[in-house]
């Protein structure tokens, strides 16, 4: 049921976002498919991506289930194997023109083109309104006296705190006696970082000497910022309270900021005020236009409004909508069913502002068959290479079982027969799902399969060889 969901949900196998069932056998069927067959590869697909995803989330492997993998994993298969070559098959086909016509007006719905459609807009950016932007008198000035003001904030202080917990005493009077026991040892010489890695009640900083980093007014609380406020390079705080401990602080590094002069600072105070003001402007132009929409004002309008250009696209398709300007929000609003043309609508893409009217619809038509008779010629061959498929591959198997395989194989050029020997699960011999249903099988075992690429498989498994215990105890550590 999951592999049919993914199936009817597939963009490809819908029409107006509903799923249709002729483009789905038409599109199954034109890859060398039929319904089933290919609702059987999904449902193997979906089944192998549970399977891998399931392994990858198991949290730890014994050796026995690591030994039990390798396993499996090192085994090889002998197998003997008959291959038809659809692409062979295929080419030896011949079409007549009234094959082509018959198959052409069986299937028109496979030969419509794409619809086109072609939309207007107005594309606006904040370069357009850099011009715009006035700059208030002392606006400069101003800015870089409240850079200067702010000049101590962007120091960098780097501390180390050592802190006792007063969960862990009786009272709160036992744990300041511990703190002032602790800083009577500091200011009698004793290391900082020593005392923070015997007394320290901070388990995550007491390993490293108390080391908190670099200080963060809005990490650490307010009464920290009070009592390193005054302090130098290895200074130390008196005590600090705090709702549930005491602390002592140490300053051990510290970087002024660099304070760049007027001359350095005025432009980019500048451009700064620029970018942001008009980022601002195209806002309000972006709400001035929904206004002017709502009103069911047309592009013109707007374009006037805004004093903006109106760029027209070109034809383009829903699958080909390719634009460095546009997001796939463009593409959705502008091929939705619900769209109706010479209608505006506007867009904040952050970057940019768009407003889009839809003005022209090519509608999809019947292509002649003069045009598609190439892709005619092509799925006519690739549906009667597959009955043929069908009937030879019958035929071999009856071949097989009277011993006459051998001059049977030998009358047709794309039918060929071959063995390999001790063939790994990585083996690129075969096509992958070949090789991963040829490990599925037991020895003995006959099976047909069909690839991908449509050839035809059809195989002997002669023998499944089971690597040797020594091999798996030298690959248990890889």
């Amino acid at each position: 049921e999951y592999a049919k969901n993914q199936i009817m949900t597939n963009p490809a196998f819908q029409i107006d976002g509903v799923f249709n069932e002729n483009i789905y056998e038409g599109q199954v069927s034109a890859s060398g498919h039929t319904k089933e067959s290919y609702i059987k590869l999904t449902t193997d697909l979906v089944a192998t991506e549970l399977y891998r995803s399931s392994l990858s989330l198991e949290p730890f492997s014994t050796e026995n289930e690591v030994a039990e993998i390798a396993s499996l994993l090192e085994q090889t298969v002998n197998v003997n194997f008959i291959k038809i070559d659809s692409e062979k098959l295929n080419a030896s086909i011949t079409n007549t023109k009234d094959e082509l016509e018959d198959f052409y007006n069986e299937n028109e719905f496979m030969f419509y083109s794409d619809e086109k459609r072609k939309f207007e807009y107005i594309l606006l950016t904040p370069d357009d309104y850099k011009s715009k932007v006035v700059i208030p008198s002392n606006f400069i000035n101003d800015s870089y006296d409240d850079y200067l003001s702010k000049a101590s904030e962007r120091n960098q202080i780097r501390i180390s705190h050592i802190m006792i917990d007063k969960v862990n005493y009786e009272s709160d009077g036992d744990a300041y006696k511990a703190i002032q026991e602790i800083e009577s040892k500091l200011l009698n010489g004793a290391s900082f970082v020593d005392l923070a890695s015997e007394y320290s009640d901070d388990l995550v900083s007491r390993d490293s000497g108390g080391d908190l980093e670099y200080f963060s007014p809005d990490f650490f609380d307010e009464r920290f910022g009070e009592a390193i406020k005054d302090l130098k390079l290895n200074d130390v705080s008196k005590i600090v309270e705090l709702d549930s401990s005491f602390h002592i602080i140490k300053v051990t590094e510290y970087q002024e900021a660099e304070i760049l002069s007027f001359d350095e600072m005025k432009d980019s105070i500048t451009s700064n005020l620029i970018d942001s003001e008009s980022l601002a402007l195209m806002k309000d132009d972006y709400d001035l236009a929904y206004d002017l929409i709502d009103s069911n004002s047309s592009i013109g309008a707007i374009s006037n409004s805004l004093s903006a250009d109106i760029l027209e696209s070109d034809f383009l398709t829903l699958n080909n909508f390719v634009s460095e300007k546009f997001d796939s929000r463009v593409r959705d609003y502008i091929f939705s069913p619900d769209t109706q043309e010479s209608v505006p609508f506007a867009i904040d893409l952050e970057e940019s502002i768009l407003v889009v009217s839809l003005k022209e619809i090519n509608e999809s038509s019947l292509k002649d068959l003069e045009s598609v008779s190439l892709d005619a010629n092509r799925m006519l061959s690739s549906k009667k290479g597959k009955e043929k498929q069908s009937m030879l591959t019958a035929e071999i198997e009856l071949s097989k079982s009277d011993g006459t395989s051998d001059d049977f194989i030998s009358a047709y050029p794309y039918v060929t027969k071959d063995s390999f020997v001790n063939i790994n699960r990585n083996s690129s011999l075969m096509p992958q799902e070949i090789i991963f249903q040829v490990f599925q099988q037991s020895e003995g075992d006959s099976i047909t399969l069909l690839a991908n690429n449509n050839d035809t498989y059809i195989l002997d498994i002669v023998n499944v060889n089971e690597p040797s215990d020594e091999s798996i105890s030298n690959l248990l550590e890889e």
